[in-house]
């Protein structure tokens, strides 16, 4: 599986972390605790002794174990792979963050409450849900076959079933899972994603942004286009496959037009289908470059001139130079 720039760096320090507090630290004991590095990146519950306004962050890349390190790492790559392509890399960054952070949050408020006990808080699982809610969000209609279920299912429909698990067992449960967290992360995400979308709406219909470009996410399984081997529970899964929508919108860029009418001599008309072809094939080239960089990158770092560009090509398609 091809990882994407932000889901491998995600990666790399959880699995650094983890041989970190498990296989490192236990021989290079401070006063004689072999969990200290543990017990300096966890969050501790505020008020409590060690608690540290950095754990917010450091937390999300700590682990309880193996499987609970396997586990979360195979959903991110699973579901974060997609929506970093479709939300590029810095907005990627800055929404993983903030779901890991604001499930935190969620949790120490539910402690707050009195509702669940206090207690430290490791793994990244709250901001890997928030990811499922944006895949959920960008690829309803994307269907995962799950062990032992004979029949795919949708997205949309297996997110909003794990909303409900964690509900039930986040009310009935004491079995030291943070389920409060998992749905801060849901509940986060969704507010972003929310926020966004409002943004997106109010822009200049010739500005257009990452969800104008992907308006048929909405409803739609037609980005379901790459293979995988597991659900968020390791259950194996995959999205079916289909073309992309990217390669839709290359074709869509890229299709004939019929010119419009002149009337000129044989010469003329020689002269002008050589420059035309000539000029047509370099602008599916440029248009087929700032696709890929819009697919790798997002829409919002391409340049003006190439959204002008994009804008142009748009405008050619409906019948508008």
């Amino acid at each position: 599986m091809r990882m994407t720039p932000a889901v491998k760096v995600i990666l790399i320090i959880n699995v650094v972390f983890y041989v970190l507090t498990y296989w490192v630290t236990p021989f290079v004991a401070l006063d004689g605790h072999t969990d200290w590095f543990l017990n300096f990146n966890a969050l501790h519950p505020i008020g409590y002794s060690g608690f540290a306004i950095y754990q917010y962050i450091t937390y999300m890349f700590m682990h309880g174990g193996w499987w609970h390190l396997f586990f979360n790492m195979w959903s991110l790559m699973i579901f974060g792979n997609a929506v970093e392509q479709q939300i590029g890399t810095k907005r990627f960054w800055f929404y993983y963050l903030m779901c890991g952070i604001g499930s935190a949050l969620v949790n120490q408020f539910i402690t707050f409450l009195g509702i669940i006990p206090p207690s430290q808080l490791v793994g990244a699982s709250g901001a890997i849900y928030g990811v499922m809610a944006a895949a959920a969000f960008f690829f309803p209609n994307a269907r995962l076959f799950i062990i032992p279920i004979p029949f795919p299912i949708k997205l949309k429909y297996l997110v909003g079933f794990y909303t409900l698990v964690e509900m039930y067992l986040g009310i009935t449960s004491i079995d030291g899972v943070a389920h409060f967290a998992h749905l801060g992360g849901i509940l986060v995400g969704a507010i972003i994603l929310f926020i966004w979308r409002m943004q997106e709406k109010r822009q200049p219909k010739n500005g257009g942004g990452y969800y104008r470009n992907a308006s048929s996410s909405y409803g739609s399984s037609s980005y379901g286009s790459s293979s995988y081997s597991s659900s968020s529970y390791g259950s194996s899964s995959h999205y079916d496959k289909e073309e992309g929508f990217w390669d839709k919108l290359k074709k869509g860029f890229s299709g004939k037009r019929t010119p419009k009418m002149r009337v000129m001599n044989v010469r003329e008309t020689n002269h002008e289908d050589h420059e035309y072809n000539r000029k047509k094939v370099q602008d599916n080239e440029e248009i087929d470059r700032i696709l890929d960089k819009i697919r790798k990158n997002g829409y919002q770092n391409l340049s003006d001139s190439e959204k002008a560009t994009l804008f142009n090509a748009s405008k050619k398609m409906r019948g508008e130079e």
